[in-house]
């Protein structure tokens, strides 16, 4: 039940802020995530020394530019130099800031270049992507898909990709053309189930179930984001 509530409540919130549609409230609401999902990261990657408050100093200047990304990349070069310069061995201290944190920009950087639709569109596709994959698999799953993810079946990802792709395109068509919106479509949620397995193979390395218990139900903020920030990327470069 609790999972119920936690679920309805997370659409409600994201259908919410798109209908408002307003700036300041959408970075608000992605800083957050930024700020709950870095700290996770920092636990499933052991990388204590990572700092929080260096990436949201840096968000807070995306919210004054339009190259969002370029700077999610400064940031973690301007990391990266001083690892260098301390000769520090303990290279994980960077992964934070390169994830969860450049994909969440990658997210910030498809509203303010393309809008709020464009933004709604990838969240749309990839719930409708992991919902068809989770109940193609339970009805007719049996092959499994990744080591990295074993409740994964071949049969259910095909039916998510494919449900995504189908409504995907219907949504997508309101503002672009057939052809376009299904190909974006179908790569959008192809990056959504490598975003999935990447958080998977994240927390199979850390031999952890969830990222934290945040959500009830639910998991952490990186689980249930870990397909949208991946399938970001592919956004940004496809619109």
């Amino acid at each position: 039940m609790k999972r119920i509530v936690a679920g309805l409540v997370m659409a409600g919130v994201v259908i919410l802020v798109a209908l408002i549609n307003d700036k300041l409230l959408t970075f608000v609401v992605l800083a957050a995530l930024l700020f709950f999902a870095f700290n996770e990261a920092k636990t499933l990657f052991k990388a204590n020394e990572a700092s929080v408050i260096l990436a949201l100093i840096a968000f807070v200047i995306a919210f004054f530019t339009t190259e969002v990304i370029a700077l999610s990349l400064l940031l973690v070069s301007l990391v990266f130099g001083y690892i260098a310069y301390k000769k520090d061995e303990d290279f994980k201290q960077i992964l934070p800031y390169i994830y969860p944190t450049v994909p969440i920009f990658a997210l910030w950087h498809l509203y303010v270049n393309e809008g709020m639709f464009e933004l709604f569109w990838l969240i749309f596709i990839v719930v409708v992507c992991d919902s068809f994959a989770y109940f193609t698999g339970k009805i007719i799953g049996s092959t499994p898909f990744s080591k990295s993810s074993a409740s994964k079946t071949v049969e259910g990802v095909l039916g998510g990709l494919i449900f995504a792709s189908i409504f995907g395109t219907i949504f997508g068509w309101f503002a672009y053309s057939f052809l376009f919106s299904l190909f974006v479509s179908f790569v959008v949620a192809v990056f959504g189930v490598m975003g999935d397995l990447i958080e998977s193979y994240f927390k199979r390395k850390a031999n952890v179930k969830d990222s934290s218990s945040l959500i009830p139900g639910h998991g952490g903020v990186l689980d249930r984001i870990d397909a949208v920030i991946i399938a970001a990327l592919a956004m940004v470069v496809l619109v």
